[in-house]
């Protein structure tokens, strides 16, 4: 009977505590659905990593406020895989094993990617990543996709662009050693402008987490070129600008997607503004869709997004129209190769059998905005 008696007291004590308890401890019962996102959060592609986390997240909540997705609400899992290829991986698995999410977001880089893409094609989970251009992310790959153009397109844009329209006839290129994205539009790009009639006259490399690049520089330099291309990310980038102008480069800088952030833009010194990049998007785009997005962005971090919110908007977007046709990851998986003409922030998107995406590309130029710099729209190229 005691026994009886302290078994009902505890009862009775439980009861009161889960009565007393706020709504959000309890166990949800609403209907949702699960994504991952595996992106780096910290080390050095931090900033770029959190700009794509900041148009997903947009995209999320606006679709949840518009009711969901066959009334369920998305729940975005985000996991930081810390640039690193063995933590993009771990983040992977726990997203897709774990967590059970239908789909994963990121990694935003090649190399990460090519890492991560061994396990979506293991537990046959959909991989969108916004950012990864290397042409082989898609290579025999049934569940891999991309909300960006691949190296193949931007290295040609940007070459034919500094042959065609700028006038350049010689061109160097400085290639991070450590990254298959800028090996990839090293090699695209000096493909594309020595088949336009141009001369590459000097192809120098680094490794990432250097600090001094005057040797490659100098080099340069004395080699004759009218512009340099460094298809990059920071912390290094923005010192190779600086360190430009340090040792008399007196030519251009150009790059792609990769510098199209505020920690490359505005951390970049004076000899960012007129530098030449090819992007994925731009501010200047009268669409209403687009002014909407910049308006949302802009109450949400005070910031203008760039290229890496509006492809990680646009991540979510492709996700959201496959989810359509099937919450499980085979159906989703069918649904995304099966995707055309879907109206994204970055542009008119339509995916290949590949899972790559054929859309247009933007030649932005870096001037001054007030006491900042910013991108300006020059045109935009169609594939």
């Amino acid at each position: 009977m005691t026994r009886t008696l302290g078994a009902l007291a505890v009862m009775a004590m439980v009861l009161a505590v889960v009565a007393l308890a706020p709504a959000g401890c309890k166990k949800s019962t609403a209907k949702q659905i699960k994504i991952g996102a595996d992106l780096p959060l910290s080390g050095s592609l931090a900033p770029l990593g959190k700009s794509a986390l900041e148009g997903m997240r947009l995209r999320v909540d606006q679709i949840n406020q518009a009711g969901g997705i066959g009334g369920r609400q998305l729940v975005l899992i985000v996991e930081d895989n810390r640039g690193e290829k063995n933590d993009t991986r771990s983040a992977f698995k726990k997203l897709s094993e774990i967590d059970g999410v239908v789909a994963v977001i990121g990694p935003i880089t090649s190399t990460n990617t090519f890492a991560a893409k061994i396990d979506a094609e293991q537990y046959h989970v959909p991989l969108i990543t916004p950012t990864a251009t290397n042409d082989k992310v898609t290579d025999n790959a049934h569940y891999i996709f991309r909300a960006c153009f691949n190296d193949s397109f931007q290295g040609t844009v940007i070459a034919t662009y500094a042959f065609n329209s700028m006038g350049v006839k010689k061109a160097a290129v400085l290639t991070d050693k450590n990254s298959d994205y800028s090996k990839g539009l090293s090699e695209n790009f000096t493909k594309a402008f020595t088949a336009a009639g141009g001369g590459v006259t000097a192809a120098e490399g680094y490794q990432q987490k250097d600090t001094d690049f005057g040797t490659q520089l100098i080099r340069i330099k004395n080699s004759g070129a009218e512009i340099i291309f460094v298809p990059g990310y920071p912390p290094e980038l923005p010192l190779i600008i600086k360190q430009a102008k340090v040792v008399g480069f007196t030519g251009r800088l150009c790059g792609a997607d990769g510098w199209d952030n505020d920690a490359v833009i505005n951390n970049s010194g004076d000899n960012i503004e007129n530098c030449i990049i090819v992007g994925a998007f731009s501010p200047e785009d009268q669409r209403p869709m687009v002014q909407s997005f910049l308006a949302a962005a802009k109450a949400a971090t005070g910031r203008t997004p760039g290229t890496f919110e509006a492809l990680g908007y646009d991540s979510v977007e492709l996700l959201a129209q496959a989810l359509q046709k099937g919450m499980d990851r085979q159906t989703l998986a069918e649904a995304l190769h099966a995707l055309k003409d879907v109206e994204g922030v970055s542009g008119r998107i339509t995916l290949t059998p590949r899972g790559d995406a054929v859309k247009s590309a933007v030649i932005l130029k870096i001037a001054r905005d007030g006491d900042k710099y910013a991108a300006k729209y020059m045109t935009s190229i169609a594939p």
